[in-house]
């Protein structure tokens, strides 16, 4: 046979071959990009549930800083501000729970300690007389201190990072082990799988040495 002939014949089965490459190859493709997708919404989620904690915190700066001269509308504009930022506290606590108990319960502590830290110098803040002058804009920790808030915004960060680690690690691990040669078939005749001899008794082979002698 020819190389020509040769090149034919095996042109049907190099197609085969190269469609499979490119189907696993695609299927490679999208399995690594839904994972990136996944991850990257997690972790848009934990930022954004993050970042409502931040706007509530940043709230008592807001107050003390509002103008005094259309003072009623100001307190209208501030406190429907804090009012959205509470739902959005709530429904993330929510959220965050659902993606992970682990996360959920660092969540939760965070915000409570930034209802509590951040609430407190809101009150504060409506008892003072608001911005009169450039010198209010500035506004010291020892009147609004939020150092306090430092210590569950690093454990709510480090559970977040720590739990995306581990899932996706974890998610590779496991695709991985779930790689496996297959197993030999036992040759078999039919449907009937060939017998396994017993070894021989001790009679026989003294039988089978005599006639071999």
């Amino acid at each position: 046979m020819s190389s020509g002939d040769l090149l034919k014949t095996l042109a049907p089965f190099t197609a085969v071959l190269a469609a499979s490459i490119t189907g696993c190859v695609a299927i490679g493709q999208w399995w690594a990009n839904g994972r990136r997708q996944e991850r990257d919404r997690k972790q848009e989620t934990f930022a954004a549930a993050f970042e409502a904690c931040i706007e509530y915190a940043e709230m008592p700066y807001a107050i003390r800083r509002r103008r005094i001269d259309v003072a009623a509308e100001e307190r209208v504009r501030l406190s429907e501000q804090v009012r959205a930022i509470q739902i959005k506290l709530t429904r993330y606590e929510a959220w965050v729970r659902f993606e992970s108990p682990e996360v959920g319960e660092a969540y939760q502590t965070l915000v409570r300690r930034t209802r509590e830290v951040a609430g407190a110098a809101m009150k504060d803040a409506w008892l003072s007389t608001g911005a009169d002058s450039d010198r209010a804009m500035v506004i010291p920790s020892s009147i609004v201190d939020l150092r306090p808030l430092s210590a569950p915004r690093e454990e709510y960060m480090a559970a977040a990072e720590g739990y995306l680690r581990r899932r996706y690690s974890n998610r590779l691990r496991r695709s991985i082990a779930a790689i496996r040669m297959p197993r030999r078939p036992v040759p078999t005749y039919g449907s009937t799988p060939l017998p396994t001899l017993p070894p021989p008794t001790s009679a026989e082979a003294s039988e089978t040495s005599g006639r071999t002698s």
